[in-house]
């Protein structure tokens, strides 16, 4: 006998190993008798290899794989104990705690169909049954169960430590498009059938809260916990109903209730997190404190703890707290990420990066981990792989918004507005009443060159939003796009009544202050913006721009110099900087100076450049091309010398694999710019490459519609490609802009030719 219990000890830790008993059905039995009392004990782990034992015997053993499924239930394991479930279901028609079961985990699966089936097979025995009426209510509704329905409340949203603590409300709950009459009928019928069930008033409350008849879910959750005053699951939902009716004081005293009588830390945690969001702060940290000492809570207290020290400026204790969590639990996701995020707003971008590494290693399928590392790339400047990590996001959760609109976003900032456009209708369609989405539509729709839509939306939104200053600032672009320079003007000053120190704004009552030859009104209003933001590219070049057209020259030039320091890929700095030494007679002066400058570190590219642009200028291209192959070889991300060096490889018998890669280059860093796109397809052009070259040409054109070799060029890609009637378009509308175009005869004989 003891041999055979020394045996019986160890077989729940292997799986198909047999009683002792040669008789299969009493080994099955035992199987279940150990598994039960295990169960008893909560020792789950060794229930579940139990009832695997019973299985292993009988296949057909409809018992123990209830009880497995139940023994699931607790675990969290809700994918097998649907499987389990369902299959003791089928083993077990007649048993109605089976198909309730059963309906239970179908409809926690959302497969409300099986699980208003299951529901009727019991309602067909026993048509008073309140819980198989409650299951048929919740599945012709598409509503989860009491708990289930206020799951998403507990759920943390963690978008910036100000909300870490913050949780979704019930508001998110809503019916789905279900038989909502009889679902009502079944809920009513179920208290019907057992008035003193505080489960059936229970869910009919959480079914009319759904339907939107507050004072009948009242009434019905007052019912329950009369019934039940110690029910943690009624005292939850009503914390819930009240915390959704923004009514904090009335959800306090059943949270207390809830976190008193269920005892556990997730009841703790979710009366913390209401005095947080009262700002009740010692309660809140004491709570959390005690909690750090509770088994398997340590890490979330501690993390909320630390919500609460960088949430009062205590960073220093802050970063410590949520050092601790790390060094005890080196791959817990929470903590890095809640660690990353607070290096973000304190603008530790490179740190936040580094950590955000850690993530991924621990993690790389977590999509909350790869936007998160998209925001960490995006604010170090990194833009390609910020796209590509916020791209993974989307992948792994294709319906986030959240990683759609940062994606829309980065797409228009780098002039993707073929990408950006799409995704900036399904935001516009999942969330019809977001003005910032609906903004962020009419951004693609204006780039997209949709000038009729974005004025429709824009508009629209001014009504809406008369009081942003970014609407109106759009509305100013879109008059821009118009040609309406007084419309623009208006557009822009009333964006900078609602927020002074708005830069597009700025520079665009600038332009239309140059556009109406008033200079000294633009330079007076960019002088007083670059004092407080020297550094903006947009506003040093206005400056220079204003300069030069008040003939003070020497102050042009230092504009353009300085805009050039700031970003080294301007082809417009570089032009207008060179004209202004032509214009002066200054080569000779301009040329000894950038030759000293290209001996300095670091220098050699932009002096290269600036000293092939002057030489270009001079009608010198073949001496030019010289130092445009010495600031490539400085710098192959010389973005101006590469664009300049592959347009004269392209039309100076230069190797045209090489201009390719060259202007391939120069694209890659400057996407937006319509000469780099022109210089692209054009070379495509050379190469014979006429689909793509009239890919890149339309493109070019879309950026810049008013520039005739642009078209010109296009005209002739679509010539050689086939496409007699575009090309007839472009090539006529060469000469409508300009009538004297250099290559105007070019354009006529292309023209006779068509006709011919």
């Amino acid at each position: 006998m003891r041999r055979c219990l020394a045996v019986v000890a160890i077989v729940p830790l292997v799986l198909g190993v047999v009683s002792c008993s040669p008789d299969p059905e009493t080994a099955k039995r035992q199987y279940l008798e150990q598994g039960n009392s295990y169960m008893e004990g909560k020792k789950y782990a060794e229930a579940i290899i139990a009832y695997r034992n019973a299985i292993e015997v009988d296949q057909r053993f409809g018992e123990a794989r209830l009880s497995l499924a139940e023994a699931y239930v607790v675990v969290g394991d809700r994918r097998n104990a649907l499987r389990e479930s369902v299959r003791a279901a089928d083993l077990l028609p007649n048993d109605q705690e089976a198909q309730l079961t059963a309906g239970v985990m179908l409809l926690l699966a959302r497969q409300y169909p099986e699980a208003r089936a299951r529901a009727l097979a019991v309602l067909g025995k026993d048509p008073k049954n309140s819980r198989a009426l409650v299951l048929l209510g919740n599945s012709l509704a598409g509503l989860k169960d009491l708990d289930g329905a206020i799951e998403q409340m507990e759920e943390a949203i963690g978008e910036a430590p100000e909300v870490v603590l913050s949780y979704a409300n019930l508001g998110a709950l809503q019916i789905a498009k279900g038989d909502r009459d009889a679902a009502e009928d079944a809920f009513r019928r179920a208290v019907e059938a057992a008035p003193d069930s505080f489960q059936a008033h229970g869910s009919l409350a959480n079914f009319l809260w759904a339907a939107g008849d507050l004072a009948g879910a009242e009434a019905e959750f007052k019912a329950a916990l009369a019934l039940e005053p110690t029910s943690p699951a009624v005292n939850r939902a009503l914390a819930g109903f009240y915390t959704n009716q923004n009514k904090p004081a009335e959800a306090e005293q059943y949270l207390k209730s809830y976190a008193d009588q269920d005892g556990t830390p997730v009841a703790k945690f979710a009366l913390a997190d209401h005095y947080v969001r009262v700002k009740k702060t010692a309660e809140a940290t004491a709570l959390l404190s005690s909690l750090t000492t509770e088994r398997g809570a340590f890490g979330q207290a501690t993390l909320r703890l630390a919500a609460l020290d960088f949430i009062s400026n205590r960073r220093a204790a802050a970063y410590q707290k949520i050092d601790e969590v790390i060094q005890r639990e080196p791959r817990n996701e929470q903590a890095l990420e809640a660690k990353a995020r607070f290096q973000l707003v304190e603008s530790k971008n490179q740190e936040a990066l580094a950590t955000t590494e850690v993530l991924i290693k621990v993690n790389p399928r977590s999509p909350r981990a790869q936007y998160i590392r998209g925001v960490a790339l995006e604010t170090t400047g990194a833009i390609d792989e910020a796209l590509e990590a916020y791209q993974a996001a989307l992948a792994a959760v294709p319906s986030s918004l959240a990683v759609q609109e940062k994606l829309a976003t980065l797409y228009l900032a780098t002039r993707n507005v073929r990408d950006a456009l799409p995704l900036t209708q399904q935001l516009v369609k999942a969330r019809p009443r977001s003005a910032p989405l609906h903004l962020l539509y009419a951004r693609a729709l204006l780039q997209s060159g949709n000038v009729e839509n974005a004025e429709r939306e824009l508009l629209a939104l001014a009504k809406v939003a008369p009081t942003s200053a970014e609407v109106h600032t759009w509305v100013g672009m879109l008059y821009e796009a118009k040609r309406d320079t007084k419309g623009a003007r208006r557009a822009f000053e009333r964006a900078l009544e609602l927020n002074p120190n708005a830069d597009i704004a700025i520079a665009g009552v600038a332009a239309a202050d140059l556009a109406e030859k008033k200079p000294a009104a633009a330079i007076a209003r960019i002088e007083g913006q670059l004092a407080k933001r020297p550094n903006d590219p947009r506003l040093v070049m206005m400056s220079g721009m204003a300069y030069a057209a008040v003939r003070d020259l020497p102050k042009a030039e230092a504009a353009y110099r300085r805009l050039i320091e700031l970003d080294p890929n301007s082809l417009e700095a570089y032009g207008r900087l060179g004209a202004i030494y032509l214009e002066q007679d200054r080569e000779e002066e301009a040329t000894a100076n950038f030759k000293e400058m290209a001996q300095r570190p670091g220098a050699t590219a932009i002096a290269e450049t600036m000293l092939g642009t002057i030489l270009l200028q001079q009608g010198k291209p073949a001496e030019a091309r010289g130092h445009f192959e010495r600031a490539v070889r400085a710098d192959p991300r010389a973005a101006v010398a590469a664009n300049n060096l592959a347009w004269d490889y392209a039309n100076n018998g230069g190797n045209l694999d090489t201009a390719l890669q060259l202007a391939q280059a120069a694209k890659a860093e400057i996407p937006d710019n319509s000469s780099v796109t022109d210089t692209l397809g054009w070379v495509y052009y050379q190469k014979g490459l006429t689909s793509l070259a009239v890919t890149t040409l339309k493109e070019a054109v879309a950026r810049n519609a008013s520039n005739p070799n642009i078209h010109y060029h296009l005209g002739l890609a679509y010539l050689k490609n086939g496409n007699t009637a575009e090309a007839r378009a472009s090539l006529e509308h060469v000469l409508k802009l300009n009538p004297a175009f250099p290559a105007a005869a070019d354009v006529r004989r292309a023209l006779a030719t068509i006709a011919g």
